[in-house]
């Protein structure tokens, strides 16, 4: 008999079933108390138990966030693929669901923690593309998560970091990844999965946190493997994080803005507080803050962690989207070639050594342009920093099917696969697309959930009737090409990237 229901630290449990009914899924069950009233801007606070039987049939009220966050780039574009439906907000939303094949807690199968992308600043982890039937056919559950964004997630301020025993503020949607991944510790053999064989993975800003957990020391022993989806290309070496103080700066800020002490934020309902956030962002406090180098959970730089190969050593599978490329924009700075703040960006104060060896009237604009068009860069960089540095294999892959549909929003050409477009594919539910999808597609998908899941069993992406997947060496730097019409490994490496390398080995 399918395991309906089970007891957890918190209370007992109860799911229902799932379409194909021998699996179980259970919705929304608490990690984490309450976000309102002082536990605003804390980090995760425990949950409070329960008597009887919780009956978890229904998803979890989702983080607050900007409705329909309108002003995400591309918005209309994603509204239309991803969030036709606006689910309720609230700030009882720290919850999980859980999907699982098993019928006994003594089963114990691998686990997969998925957390969803938006940027930091929206999402949810029971978007309609995410499914876990697929991953349960393959005899491995699924844990989604939701975890604080935006504001509400990321807000610093010199009081809450004197009242916080870590003396830090910011931050806290990180720590609500942490707080579930120790619930998944403490948890999910209830619902016969194994906890020493944990594989996180994520998408976009999931993906960024995923990297986040690679290199977080409270991250530590919470997951076994990981998977990063269009999670490296926007992680630079000297800009994708903010220092405390000048996350605790943005917070006071906002309070000057807005007219308001830090009390009256924490009193605001959170409907109000979000539209407060959104004003004082009109009026120049600009955007919230995202990974926070607080000394806590971050005491370095990921982008340089990467680099340096200093990521947990963990078995890694990554790769981006053709379509990620349209996303790495260079911000333009006043009477500098764009491809010089490029470099700046990626190498900082050793932007002018590279220039010296490699000028743009010579190899180095090949170099630049290369840089500019792969959306892979980030992928490789971590591949290689991890295999020099003797860590465990890399897997990597880049995705570039042809789409069906037209994409009259213009956000990318008709036929490319969009930032995010993988989503469908790894949780095999296509189906639920709008896009008319053929026999190419879906079997593509299955090819897919299969690496994904044997990746998250053993660590290695391989099995029996599925093209070879060889990880990725310095003597063979292969990435897997993932399309409808073929699956094969192809060179991860051009000649103008080895000398992206051979720089990026000697500054780091």
């Amino acid at each position: 008999m399918p395991l309906r229901s089970t007891r957890i630290d918190s209370g007992s449990v109860q799911g229902i079933p799932c379409g194909n009914p021998t699996f179980t899924v259970f919705k929304g069950i608490p990690y984490a108390a309450p976000t309102s009233g002082r536990n605003r801007f804390r980090p995760p606070q425990p949950v409070a138990s329960w008597s009887g039987v919780r009956v978890c049939d229904a998803f979890p009220d989702i983080c607050i966030q900007e409705h329909r966050n309108l002003h995400m780039p591309f918005g209309q574009f994603f509204f239309k693929e991803f969030y036709p439906v606006e689910p309720v907000r609230s700030e009882d939303s720290l919850a999980l669901n859980v999907w699982t094949p098993a019928q006994s807690p003594e089963e114990r199968r691998p686990v997969m923690v998925w957390i969803h992308g938006g940027g930091l600043g929206s999402g949810y982890g029971h978007e309609m593309e995410f499914d876990g039937e697929a991953i349960c056919k393959r005899g491995v559950l699924l844990v989604s998560i939701n975890y604080r964004v935006g504001p509400l997630g990321f807000f610093a301020h010199p009081e809450l970091s004197r009242s916080n025993p870590s003396g830090t503020s910011g931050n806290c949607g990180i720590l609500d990844q942490i707080a579930a991944l120790r619930w998944v510790q403490r948890n999910i053999a209830a619902f016969g999965g194994d906890p020493g064989n944990v594989t996180i993975f994520g998408q976009s800003a999931g993906g960024g946190s995923v990297v986040s957990h690679l290199v977080s020391p409270l991250s530590e022993g919470l997951f076994h493997r990981a998977i990063i989806q269009s999670g490296t290309f926007g992680v630079s070496l000297y800009g994708s994080s903010t220092t405390l103080a000048d996350a605790e700066a943005w917070g006071v800020e906002v309070c000057r803005v807005l007219g308001r002490t830090l009390e009256d934020l924490l009193a605001l309902p959170a409907e109000e507080l979000q539209a407060a956030f959104g004003e004082a962002q009109r009026k120049g406090a600009g955007q919230h803050p995202r990974q926070v180098l607080d000394g806590y959970v971050f005491h370095k730089q990921p982008g340089l962690e990467i680099a340096r190969g200093h990521l947990k050593d963990v078995p890694i599978l990554a790769g981006s989207v053709s379509g990620d490329g349209g996303l790495m924009m260079i911000p333009k700075k006043e009477g500098e070639d764009f491809r010089v703040t490029m470099l700046r960006t990626r190498f900082g104060k050793d932007a002018d050594a590279f220039l010296a060896r490699h000028p743009l009237d010579g190899d180095g604009a090949a170099i630049c342009q290369e840089l500019l068009k792969s959306a892979s860069i980030g992928d490789i960089s971590l591949a290689d920093a991890q295999v020099r540095n003797g860590r465990k294999p890399v897997h990597l892959f880049y995705f570039d099917p042809v789409f069906p549909g037209r994409n009259e929003e213009g956000f990318v050409p008709d036929g490319t696969a969009y930032h995010s477009a993988e989503l469908w594919y790894v949780f095999g539910t296509l189906d639920r697309c709008w896009r008319r999808f053929d026999g190419r597609h879906y079997e593509l998908s299955a090819t897919m959930v299969d690496y994904w899941t044997n990746f998250a069993r053993s660590g290695d992406p391989n099995g029996e009737g599925l093209p070879a997947w060889k990880p990725f060496t310095t003597e063979e730097p292969m990435m897997m090409r993932l399309n409808e019409r073929e699956v094969r490994g192809f060179p991860a490496v051009s000649p103008e990237l080895e000398k992206y390398f051979a720089f990026v080995h000697e500054h780091t």
